[in-house]
């Protein structure tokens, strides 16, 4: 039972990891358009025939590109958060199958002492009944 969560929570870590990773990608790709954009807008404003109405939007696309990059960066703030979490429940449930492994090692311990105790009773009896046969016989 504690294994079957575990594993769930292990699961769940590794899902809200690889958001993570993704949304990481989607910032680096929009950090290369942009990067792009301007090496492009550099090289038409050297070329000689200057074309006013793209270099007059230049800026409203970059400004788009900035902003979906701060989307993106506000949504793996978010992501990360969440990733904190699901690790805070994975370390619990570390803990909670820890504790139940220490437990049940205690109770075989003390059901193994119990069995010793046990057989050892046995062979005294054992001793002392044949004590008391020899006895009878002699």
């Amino acid at each position: 039972m504690r294994t079957d969560e575990l594993e769930l929570v292990q699961q769940r870590v590794a899902t809200e990891e690889r958001k993570c990773l993704e949304i990481t990608q989607r910032i680096t790709e929009y950090d290369q358009m942009i990067e792009q954009a301007f090496i492009q807008q550099q090289q038409r404003l050297n070329e000689p025939e200057l074309d006013i109405v793209q270099a007059r939007e230049f800026p409203n696309f970059i400004w788009r590109l900035k902003q979906f990059r701060f989307e993106e960066h506000r949504n793996l703030e978010q992501q990360e958060k969440v990733l904190s979490e699901v690790r805070e429940a994975l370390r619990q449930a570390m803990i909670r199958k820890k504790s139940l492994e220490v437990l049940k090692e205690k109770d075989q311990k003390k059901f193994y002492k119990q069995i010793d105790k046990l057989e050892e009773e046995f062979l005294s009896e054992m001793a002392l009944n044949r004590y008391q046969r020899q006895k009878q016989i002699s």
